[in-house]
């Protein structure tokens, strides 16, 4: 996928002064922001995950952790 970004010219010209490749630095940008989301998204398992299984007292219910799992993700009745 390409992306387009647009700048003032003033922006521009700041960037150009500077030794830097804007390109790998806007990728790298992404790749952490994506990172983050996962990490976002497994901590919120593992709490959710916990949470269940410390309510259920016969053990640990999957079908209610997924059922949450995908609440939380695409809304209720959406998954």
């Amino acid at each position: 996928m390409a992306v387009l970004i647009k700048v003032d010219k003033k922006t521009k010209e700041k960037m150009r002064q500077m030794n830097i490749n804007w390109s790998e630095e806007i990728r790298k940008f992404i790749s952490e922001k994506l990172e983050d989301d996962n990490d976002k998204n497994l901590a919120l398992a593992v709490a959710i995950s916990d949470k269940l299984f410390r309510k259920s007292k016969s053990g640990f219910n999957s079908t209610d952790f997924i059922r949450k799992m995908r609440d939380t993700r695409y809304g209720p009745n959406r998954g």
